[in-house]
């Protein structure tokens, strides 16, 4: 069967969400013709034999279960979603989050005639029932002709946030990485294949829902800290397998700036979790033994990142 949107919802322990989900997920299939395909990551609660009590009358709603090898983290269920999915398009939302049916209908028409890979959604950040205005990342036209910009610039680095051609994937092999920020290579890969325009809808469609146990609120953790890590290196390392060493060399500078950035960032965000110090003490030195084997030392530091930098590598 022919769908417009294969919509992938991985979740994990979601016995509290799975309800409202699952409500939302009813009222999208009344308004469009969609597929929603529920991935279960290796739960241990209920949320599974919620779903399957809930969509036997309901053909276009499956459930799906990843195996233990395959590892955790939203992205293991996002490539199985991806390899069920009958959709022409595929978007990924999170179990917590919800699709604004006011807008369902108009994002059909939009995509009416268009050909394009990757298309951005407006959204909104929804807490506690209210809506607050989120400004969309400025720059989302970068490809591998303007990578330096990708590095310079402020960036989406969420794929829930994208309308994705299954054609696209599967031409170029896109998958997901085990663990957390996993959508971060995924993004960037998808954007340095894509050779055709980006377009954006703008219409307020994607509600993010803001809660104290969102991956945003929860409690830092070395997972997440490695996560972060590993997404720039898979970035750095696939660049120089992709790229004549001539043109790496050219952005080069790009992906250093990056990479302080990025250091500085994983820094505050340790010091502001506010947590014991000797936690504090060993995730500050993952941080900086790992970082400091990608950072070039012979740099001058002009902003405030690259002083917090120079501090920390003790240049």
């Amino acid at each position: 069967m022919f769908y417009n949107i294969s919509i992938i919802i991985p979740f994990y322990n979601a016995s509290k969400l799975i309800s409202a989900s699952l409500k939302s997920s009813k009222n999208i299939i009344k308004k469009i013709k969609t597929e929603i395909i529920y991935v279960d990551n290796n739960s241990n609660d209920n949320s599974p034999s919620i779903i399957k009590k809930k969509i036997k009358s309901q053909k276009n709603i499956i459930l799906l279960k990843t195996r233990n090898y395959m590892g955790k983290g939203p992205g293991v269920g996002r490539n199985l979603g991806i390899k069920h999915a009958k959709g022409k398009r595929i978007l990924f939302l999170d179990v917590d989050d919800e699709l604004s049916t006011d807008n369902i209908k108009k994002l059909i028409q939009f995509l009416k005639g268009n050909n394009s890979n990757l298309i951005y959604l407006g959204r909104k950040l929804v807490k506690n029932r209210d809506h607050y205005k989120e400004k969309l990342s400025p720059f989302i036209k970068y490809n591998k002709k303007n990578l330096s910009k990708f590095f310079t610039n402020s960036n989406n680095m969420n794929v829930i946030f994208v309308l994705f051609n299954k054609k696209f994937l599967i031409k170029n092999k896109l998958s997901f990485d085990k663990g957390m920020h996993e959508d971060i290579f995924f993004l960037f890969k998808a954007h340095f294949y894509n050779q055709k325009n980006i377009k954006y809808f703008s219409k307020k469609i994607y509600l993010k829902k803001s809660h104290k146990n969102s991956i945003t609120h929860s409690p830092l953790t070395l997972d997440r800290i490695k996560g972060m890590f590993l997404a720039w290196r898979n970035i750095d390392g696939f660049l120089k397998r992709k790229m004549p060493k001539l043109k790496y060399k050219k952005i080069y500078k790009y992906i250093q700036y990056r990479w302080r950035g990025e250091l500085a960032n994983e820094y505050s965000k340790i010091l502001n979790c506010k947590l014991r110090k000797n936690k504090e003490k060993f995730f500050l030195n993952y941080l900086i033994k790992n970082y400091k084997k990608n950072i070039s030392l012979n740099f001058k530091a002009k902003t405030k990142k690259d002083k917090i930098v120079k501090n920390l590598l003790w240049l």
